[in-house]
């Protein structure tokens, strides 16, 4: 009987882990900003390592929507990727500054506004 309330109790731990580590569902205007941010971070020029993380809550939050979403994300992805590889200093400087503002606190919101799980002590 112990042997069953343990796995019992290590099932339902995991699935809660599970459940704290999927990020909340963007909304659409957020799921397009992901994917220019993510080409900005994947770009030679401006390369981050929010591009990791990028591209994980992204592909978390891929399914559901309507195609006309898909393909506005997908231009954006590749208008960022194109601004980031073209332009001067100028233009540059806006792109990280949108990297380190915009780009930093979309992963960071979305990764905080997942739940922890309790440890007991």
């Amino acid at each position: 009987m112990r042997l069953v309330t343990a796995f019992a109790a290590a099932a339902a731990s995991l699935s809660f882990t599970v459940a704290a580590a999927a990020p909340a569902q963007l909304s659409d205007a957020q799921f397009i900003a992901a994917n220019r941010c993510l080409g900005l971070t994947s770009a030679k020029s401006l390369a981050s390592p929010d591009a990791a993380a990028l591209k994980k809550l992204i592909d978390s939050q891929t399914s559901g929507r309507d195609s006309f979403i898909y393909d506005k994300a997908d231009e954006a992805r590749q208008d960022a990727l194109r601004q980031a590889n073209g332009g001067g200093p100028d233009a540059h400087a806006k792109l990280m500054a949108e990297r380190d503002g915009v780009c930093h606190a979309l992963v960071s919101d979305t990764t905080a506004a997942a739940p922890t799980p309790a440890h007991s002590s």
